[in-house]
């Protein structure tokens, strides 16, 4: 048993040794968190308060960018929804002067076959009135040529009726041809 109380007092001398170490490592930690706070701790707290700080302002500029692009893109559509209206009136209106041109085409074209039938009727009424006179002229040719036969003649029934057929078949001869 004589070597136990050696390991024992081995033990304690270790232990206090152990003591000392962990004493000596808090001591030296402590030390240096001391001169990192005073010396070093403010820097880095700087440092990461200004990468804060701009990490911040990135993403505000970010922020102020994207509401712009929105802005800039509802502009955008505004102006596309205004074009397209302007297209669809630009077509209407081209369809309405088309249909307007057309419908003074019609309108021409009647009025031209209106005219021309107009035309064409008055000519036909001049060729009747012309034929008209023409056998008016020429009844009264006939007339006169009876009336000549029938004075240088002497009139009895018989003979008068002779001169009103014959008169009458000379009638039907130009009428005929």
């Amino acid at each position: 048993m004589v070597g136990t109380p050696l390991i024992t007092l081995s033990a304690a001398g270790a232990m206090g040794t152990l003591t000392a170490q962990v004493v000596t490592v808090v001591i030296a930690f402590l030390s240096v968190l001391y001169i990192l706070t005073k010396l070093a701790w403010k820097p880095i707290l700087s440092a990461i308060d200004e990468r804060r700080e701009s990490i911040r302002r990135s993403f505000e500029d970010i922020e102020k960018r994207q509401a712009q692009l929105n802005s800039q893109i509802k502009d955008y559509e505004e102006r596309l929804r205004l074009i397209d209206e302007e297209a669809r009136q630009r077509l209407n209106k081209a369809v309405d002067e088309g249909r307007k041109v057309a419908s003074e085409i019609e309108a021409k074209a009647k009025a031209d076959a209106e005219a021309s039938l107009t035309r064409a009727r008055q000519a036909i009424q001049i060729e009747v009135d012309k034929a008209r006179i023409e056998l008016r002229n020429e009844m009264v040719a006939l007339s006169v040529g009876a009336t000549e036969r029938l004075l240088h003649t002497e009139l009895n029934d018989e003979r008068h009726r002779a001169l009103v057929a014959s008169f009458i078949a000379e009638m039907q001869d130009k009428s005929a041809s």
